[in-house]
């Protein structure tokens, strides 16, 4: 399989989901009326490798300022064996996907299309994804989106980490067991 084939999707294709686990079934809708309200998107993804394979999740975050936001994601599936370089490409990729996806199907005025690529990747050589910043960010400035890399890349550095992860399901689950 070529690194940059698209993994399949969790439970078929396109599944959205909240964080509070309730499946939204037009995304694309819901985002659109959001940003026709003057609200900012951010997408991210983040991946996480299990026992059989890498698990790839894309979260939308739209932000209404001082009121919080809303958090929308979905799961796709990869091989599990790949490199740095290819995980990171497919982060990247799966995310600016999506942002150009949106720029084409919604009927906004430009003014309203703002739209932000998170890229979850370290410009401090500290760390292996530095070798790779300026690449994954270009590819997304060269889109015509605007980009944040770590530690500002936030959608993908801790939104979509905490989903890949699945830290909400267990919020969740703690707090049905307290109810017991």
């Amino acid at each position: 399989m070529s690194p940059l084939r698209r993994p399949r999707s969790e439970q078929g294709s396109g599944r959205w989901w909240t964080l509070g686990g309730v499946e939204l079934l037009d995304v694309m809708s819901t985002v659109e009326q959001l940003m026709d309200r003057g609200r900012v998107v951010h997408i991210g993804t983040d991946a996480q490798k299990s026992m059989r394979r890498m698990e790839f999740v894309t979260v939308i975050c739209v932000l209404d300022p001082g009121k919080g936001g809303r958090v929308f994601y979905t799961r796709q599936f990869s091989r599990k064996e790949m490199t740095l370089f290819e995980k990171l490409s497919m982060e990247t990729w799966m995310s600016l996907e999506l942002a150009l996806k949106m720029n084409e199907e919604f009927d906004l005025p430009e003014d309203k299309k703002r739209i932000w690529v998170h890229v979850d990747a370290n410009p401090d050589t500290r760390y292996d994804s530095s070798n790779y910043v300026k690449q994954l960010a270009g590819m997304v400035a060269g889109s015509g989106f605007p980009v944040l890399v770590k530690p500002d890349a936030w959608c993908a550095s801790h939104v979509a980490d905490f989903a890949v992860k699945n830290k909400h399901h267990r919020a969740f689950l703690g707090r049905e067991g307290e109810a017991d």
